[in-house]
């Protein structure tokens, strides 16, 4: 019987469809407990010196990380994170217009990438990034104007069918590149820009319509900017309730970021992170505006202890207010720059455990990241998601058959995910007794 039931959920998760669950980005967010960006990969580009014409996928490893495998997700799930960032770079990967079309070897690959993260059960968010055309000048608006809809409209199509977990973000720092005005807040060129890209690219992803007329999509401010002159001046959208607001915050500035005179290694004031998510609670959440802070991190200074202090206050502060925030993890290690690195992509080890449990201790959760054997029938960060979930799987009113299919459907794909990624087949079968329990549980209001 058991055998049968595997069997079934197998069946049922490859050739069945999830359906758009319909909520505001409000009630969304509240599944994001914490996330990770997949940085320089995706994202990376070295036109300079590679030949695209020869090989469009080169790029995902120039920068220096290892080619993206399904393992390093599967890894980071069990490690407590269940949102996953996808910083990826077009330009390279696209021809002339009116088209602008996006190179099918390209858009397979990101498509793949995407796929290892969904399969994970969690939140994955995909971009533009590092890209050069729409720098926030108004001389480049009209043209970025068409490349955004050009883009986007291709990148929605190839996702059309994609439920609330993979979430659409439109820009990455918009901002005036170079200029006096680039890191703070912006002037009005900037922000009417900023406007002007974040309403088209709504407008764009909701015409393709599907699941794309309820997809979650994210618009930064100018710079993804927390400063007074970017939230101030931004607009968010109106009649749309599944918009997210994005913003970055590498603070505190010396101890996060600067690389150069100043930069400190002791965490000990907490008045810039104070004053980051008390701006951010005035002007969106006051206002039911959800928000996700799409970057943050602290630089390795040979200083985890410090930075473990530092990543369960910020975390923390940005939960007590209803923020999920999302590491930025470039994959460096060495060097005298912004080494964010906290996973060994080449061998799946995480290099800063205790930085991982002060993430983990700030969003309420435990971690996995200090157990160093692999077996498989351990139970980790894994199980205890699990178990918050019953209740969430159990709500559904006697007769609302509706909701009874779409918990079926979620709790099944999870118990997939157990067996394929060998959690352990007591763990495995006691998810799947659960699911069981969503049709016949007598509890049921």
């Amino acid at each position: 019987m058991k055998l049968l039931n595997t069997l079934t959920l197998i069946s049922l998760a490859i050739f069945g469809s999830s359906a758009m669950k319909d909520i505001s980005s409000k009630d969304l967010i509240k599944d994001i407990k914490i996330g990770w960006s997949l940085g320089n990969t995706l994202d990376a580009h070295c036109l300079d010196t590679l030949d695209y014409n020869k090989d469009q996928l080169a790029s995902e490893t120039c920068w220096g990380n290892p080619k993206t495998t399904p393992e390093l997700f599967e890894k980071l799930t069990e490690t407590g994170f269940n949102a996953f960032r996808i910083p990826t770079t077009w330009s390279g990967h696209f021809g002339d217009g009116p088209d602008y079309k996006i190179d099918n070897s390209w858009m397979k690959r990101v498509h793949e990438v995407v796929d290892y993260a969904i399969k994970t059960d969690s939140y994955v968010i995909l971009n533009i990034h590092h890209e050069t055309w729409n720098h926030a000048f108004k001389k480049n608006l009209e043209s970025a104007k068409v490349i955004l809809v050009a883009i986007w409209k291709q990148i929605a199509a190839e996702f059309a069918d994609y439920d609330e977990h993979l979430i659409f973000e439109g820009l990455n720092e918009p901002r005036k590149v170079d200029d006096p005005n680039e890191w703070n807040g912006g002037d009005s060129e900037g922000w009417d820009f900023v406007n002007e890209m974040n309403a088209l690219f709504v407008k764009s992803i909701r015409e393709t319509g599907g699941n794309n007329a309820l997809r979650h999509l994210m618009i930064p401010t100018y710079a993804a900017s927390v400063n007074d002159g970017a939230i101030n001046n931004y607009k968010y959208p109106s009649g749309d309730d599944k918009l997210i607001v994005s913003v970055h915050s590498y603070t505190p500035y010396n101890f996060a970021l600067n690389t150069g005179e100043g930069a400190i290694t002791e965490f000990k004031d907490t008045s810039e992170i104070d004053w980051a998510m008390n701006n951010i609670k005035k002007a969106f959440i006051s206002k039911n505006i959800p928000v996700i802070i799409g970057e943050f991190g602290a630089m390795n200074r040979d200083n985890e202890l410090e930075r473990a202090k530092w990543a369960e206050y910020y975390v923390k502060s940005a939960k007590s207010i209803g923020v999920p925030c999302v590491l930025w993890d470039n994959g460096i290690f060495e060097g005298d720059g912004e080494r964010f690195g906290i996973i060994d992509r080449s061998n799946l080890t995480i290099t800063y455990p205790d930085l991982v449990k002060g993430l983990m201790s700030g969003v309420g959760s435990s971690s996995s990241a200090t157990v160093e054997n692999n077996d498989e029938d351990d139970i980790t960060v894994e199980d205890i998601e699990v178990t918050e979930k019953y209740s969430e799987y159990l709500t559904c009113s006697k007769r609302d058959w509706i909701c009874k299919a779409k918990m079926s459907d979620k709790c099944y794909k999870q118990v997939l995910n157990c067996f394929i990624n060998k959690k352990g087949e007591d763990l495995c079968h006691k998810i799947n007794d659960v699911c069981g329990n969503i049709w016949h549980k007598k509890e049921n209001n």
